[in-house]
């Protein structure tokens, strides 16, 4: 009877890129021990498959790999029923991406066979055997992450630059942040004029009005990214950022940094010291709206009338209300919502504003818009209004208010709700300016 041909194909794998431009690399080593190994077995009818599947560069912490992929695929479509590799870990460090293989293999009656390791897998003493080697490789993998993670953060004590792109301002080289001498005047433009106006939305305005932009990066591929307009979370970033005053931050703890200063800690706690005043720049949800936030625009159903911010004391506690203004001249109006709190009512106005600019109908309307006027940048609006949510929260009073009465022409309380009449116009303007 004869012998079944077994098609062998060799996988190898390197995590890092290190001396793979080498003649003889640590990939042609594994190749090399795989292809003897399945020579010494020409008596079992095994037979090396000529393509080759060498994955240089990847992690074998998941199966993101191309060479894995394919091999995956040559697997399934029944061209492989033996596949070779050096070591079990160069298919994988993971036990639970490996149990994914195992099962793969078994699906299509394909076997593997580590060069330095002794496994018979359809036995079950293999199996545990597997498991157990393969509980160690993941450890030790684990363990190098720690290792890792450690020897990062004792450098970043220390201030050094542990990589990663480059703040807007510095440069690197020889793994140090230097100053860009080109780019440092945006840093200082952006800190002089926030003192001034304290609104970082409005130095966001000056900016990009006085030709600034974002840092071009050169990616590896040849293209490069950056150089667009500046966003206004992209400021706040900046203004908040240690680096800028000589520092390094690791888990929220900064450090003193062994890289040049642009801002003089002067000024840069001088910026701290505005964002306090305003709340830190971020509010709690509840706490987010000002007084009057919907003076002028909120409207009793019944007389529609006006209804004007107050509030009262009690135990301490100051509680906002609106009032119907008819009712607390004379007390004539028959309204079930004569007072309302003003809080509850605020944040459900924000958040049908958030719902609504987030609508489809907003997203066609988004692209009429852009095609009637060429100024306006579809991408850069979409995504201002994908952030929306996450920025409100950053906006001081003045600038929440001036979008809510922007959009928004009358709020009327009813019975089963709101009632908001939109202002088209001031949408649009809305998208022009977040263009």
């Amino acid at each position: 009877m004869e012998q079944k041909l077994i098609r062998c194909a060799v996988y190898t794998r390197k995590s890092c890129e290190d001396g793979l431009e080498q003649e003889f690399n640590s990939l042609d080593a594994q190749r090399l021990a795989g292809e003897n190994y399945i020579a010494s077995q020409i008596h079992e009818n095994w037979r090396l498959v000529s393509k080759h599947y060498d994955d240089g560069g990847f992690s074998g912490g998941n199966m993101n790999r191309p060479a894995l992929k394919e091999l995956f695929e040559d697997i399934k479509a029944g061209l492989i029923d033996m596949v070779v590799v050096y070591k079990i870990d160069r298919l994988s460090r993971s036990l639970f991406d490996f149990s994914k293989i195992v099962e793969l293999f078994d699906k299509y009656n394909v076997s593997f066979v580590s060069v330095t390791q002794s496994f018979n897998t359809s036995t079950s003493s293999g199996k545990l055997m597997l498991n157990i080697l393969l509980s160690f490789a993941q450890f030790e993998r684990e363990l190098s992450g720690e290792r890792i993670r450690d020897k990062f953060a004792a450098s970043l004590k220390k201030g050094m630059w542990m990589g990663g792109n480059p703040p807007l301002g510095y440069n690197v080289k020889d793994r140090s942040l230097i100053i860009n001498e080109e780019e440092k005047p945006i840093i200082q433009f952006i800190y002089e004029k926030f003192a001034e106006t304290e609104s970082y939305f409005m130095v966001t305005d000056l900016l990009n009005n006085s030709g600034y932009r974002t840092k071009i990066r050169h990616l590896s591929n040849g293209k490069t990214t950056g150089g667009g307009k500046f966003q206004p979370n992209a400021v706040l970033h900046i203004l908040r950022n240690p680096y800028y005053k000589g520092c390094v931050t690791h888990k929220g703890q900064v450090y003193q940094g062994q890289h040049e200063a642009i801002i003089p800690e002067n000024e840069w706690e001088q910026v701290q010291e505005i964002f306090s005043k305003h709340g830190g720049g971020a509010r709690k949800r509840e706490n987010m709206m000002s007084p009057s936030f919907l003076k002028g625009i909120i409207r009793c159903e019944s007389c529609d009338t006006p209804m004007i911010p107050s509030y009262c004391v009690k135990n301490g506690m100051r509680y906002r209300y609106y009032v119907c203004q008819k009712h607390q001249k004379c007390k004539s109006c028959n309204s079930a919502f004569k007072t309302v709190p003003a809080g509850p009512v605020e944040e459900q106005v924000v958040n049908e504003i958030i719902r609504i600019l987030k609508s489809p109908e907003i997203l066609v309307h988004v692209d009429k818009l852009a095609e009637e006027n060429k100024e306006i940048s579809h991408e850069e609006v979409l995504d201002a209004l994908k952030n929306l949510n996450d920025v409100w929260g950053y906006l001081y009073q003045a600038e929440q208010r001036k979008i809510v009465k922007q959009l928004v022409n009358f709020v009327q309380i009813q019975n089963n709700g709101l009632k908001m009449n939109l202002n088209l116009d001031g949408l649009n303007r809305l998208l022009i300016e977040l263009s």
